[in-house]
């Protein structure tokens, strides 16, 4: 990384910083790009040009997360199973809420409480999906491929989904992965119901 790439990423990151410091501190809505800029002591065309939207902001520390279960994910060796490839990219989703619990907790409770990052929130993870069906459909090949990597990829996002939301209300850091592992072992031991074949 050069020293331009160093700087433009600690001014990236004090950016996140002072926004979600004011988000906790007066609201999301109340909050103004302005005024994020000068707390960070940058102009407002910088805090723009980082990010687009206030939207974008509050959830920058999805599209990192999301990226880094991706990489893992698709930098699996060729042989790798499919099974072990989705482990690989919810291993690195729990490493990454464990390491920012808070910031991820912030953003969820701004997700959750307010629309239009809400919307937001569910356009980056589609996106994300997709991505993973497309990289997962990659290596099942054959006829049933696409239907088989997007059922795959939607049950280890249920699994995840799912843990994250009683995280999210009730526990600590590493209920998380608790819960992930518990459901893990209902669906490979066939605990959780599944509907009965169409007629």
């Amino acid at each position: 990384m050069s020293l331009r790439e160093i700087k433009m990423e600690r001014t990236r990151e004090l950016i996140v910083e002072v926004a979600f410091s004011r988000f906790q501190e007066q609201g999301f809505a109340a909050t103004t790009m302005e005024e994020i800029a000068a707390a960070a002591e940058v102009g407002t065309r910088t805090v723009y040009r980082y990010f687009p939207t206030k939207e974008a902001l509050a959830l920058s520390e999805f599209v990192a997360v999301f990226d880094a279960s991706f990489h893992a994910l698709r930098d699996c060796p060729e042989e790798t199973s499919v099974s072990e490839v989705l482990r690989a990219g919810l291993e690195s989703l729990l490493r990454s809420y464990e390491e920012e619990p808070d910031r991820l907790r912030a953003a969820h409770a701004i997700a959750h409480e307010t629309p239009s990052v809400r919307a937001h929130f569910a356009y980056l993870l589609e996106t994300h999906e997709a991505t993973l069906q497309q990289e997962v459909a990659h290596r099942i090949g054959g006829a049933s491929a696409e239907l088989l990597a997007s059922l795959a990829v939607a049950q280890t996002g249920a699994v995840f989904g799912s843990a994250v939301r009683k995280w999210y209300t009730t526990g600590a850091p590493d209920d998380l992965r608790k819960q992930v592992r518990a459901a893990l072992q209902a669906l490979r031991a066939g605990e959780v119901p599944a509907p009965a074949p169409l007629a």
